[in-house]
């Protein structure tokens, strides 16, 4: 892949706001079907792409690198800390007769998904991916092996994979490495990416000092997941639509008259699920302004509304967004 791809940090436009998070294609058990969401993704303004090794059980990296190969201006973010296992790759190989059987039933497929998101997420975790740490030297080994999956000379964001609670007392090494291989030109941005508030505060302070990039979560209940974004360094958020459109869906059913008084401070209907996807999105754009805002999902129209939605403002939205926020609030 050519070194033109973009480099600078993402500015407000429609293409840039939002990136998309590759997770969820490994819901879909074609990799035609994969290729098709990309390409959605692409032809709606998307270029920043969200990945990782343990994504598709090692197949994710090396998916994305044919869709990017022919796509100059496409920002790849992919990440280090955690691997499939040998039984996870083994078990890429045969994901789509499994991803089928899963689709059978919703119940089993949410629970293979809950406890297959990290080696701590319960049994199936543990035996499909791995920790291989976070010192300098499995970063290298990391990044080299990024480069051969993705196909490239140059990562665009070479992130720490969930890190919390296990990083080096002293890091300093790691950060030498990762400012070393910047310098260089291998990747562009680095930085701890997942759920940050569960970092030691001071561990976090001592590694933010030097990151130049932050990835972790936002929504509009539980607010971020992480330090505030600041102005001079690039922040890249996720989460903010699926575990907060069911709980915002169900205040807003729950309590009518409360949700005509939102509706007609935003002058549009919340009782259409749209209208509530379109504030969440809204909200997530402007906590975090001139970053990145990782959207993941598996059905164009659900892109199309996203992407359609980022750049319009709904009248009088922080103001509902605050209400909407203390509601489910209260009721927790």
């Amino acid at each position: 892949m050519a070194d033109s791809r973009l480099t600078e940090p993402p500015t407000a436009s429609r293409g840039h706001t939002l990136g998309f998070g590759c997770a969820s294609l490994y819901g879909l058990p074609g990799r035609r079907d994969r290729r098709a969401v990309l390409e959605s993704a692409y032809d709606l303004g998307i270029r920043h792409f969200d990945v990782a090794p343990i994504y598709g059980l090692g197949l994710a990296e090396a998916e994305l690198a044919d869709f990017a190969k022919t796509r100059s201006d496409i920002r790849i973010a992919t990440k280090f800390g955690l691997k499939p296992t040998v039984v996870g790759r083994l078990a890429g190989f045969v994901q789509p007769p499994i991803r089928r059987l899963l689709t059978m039933s919703s119940a089993v497929k949410s629970k293979v998904k809950q406890s297959g998101a990290a080696p701590d997420a319960g049994a199936v975790g543990r035996v499909l991916y791995s920790r291989r740490g976070y010192s300098a030297a499995s970063a290298r080994r990391a990044l080299v092996s990024s480069l051969r999956a993705l196909r490239t000379e140059r990562i665009d964001y070479f992130l720490l994979h969930e890190p919390a609670e296990l990083l080096a007392d002293d890091h300093s090494d790691l950060a030498d490495y990762l400012e070393t291989e910047r310098s260089r030109g291998v990747i562009g941005y680095w930085g701890p990416a997942g759920d940050l508030s569960r970092m030691d505060e001071a561990e976090a302070a001592a590694l933010g000092a030097r990151a130049t990039a932050l990835q972790f979560p936002y929504d509009l209940i539980g607010g971020y997941g992480g330090p505030r974004p600041e102005p001079d360094r690039l922040n890249i958020t996720f989460g903010f639509l699926s575990g907060t459109l069911p709980r915002v869906q169900g205040i807003l059913s729950r309590e009518p008259e409360f949700r005509e008084q939102c509706s007609v401070l935003l002058d549009a209907d919340l009782s259409d699920t749209r209208t509530v996807v379109k504030l969440l999105v809204r909200d997530a754009v402007t906590h975090n302004q001139g970053g990145t805002v990782l959207l993941s999902s598996t059905k164009t129209k659900n892109l199309e509304m996203a992407c359609a939605a980022a750049d319009v403002a709904l009248r009088n939205e922080a103001e509902v967004a605050s209400m909407i926020r203390e509601k489910c609030l209260g009721a927790s």
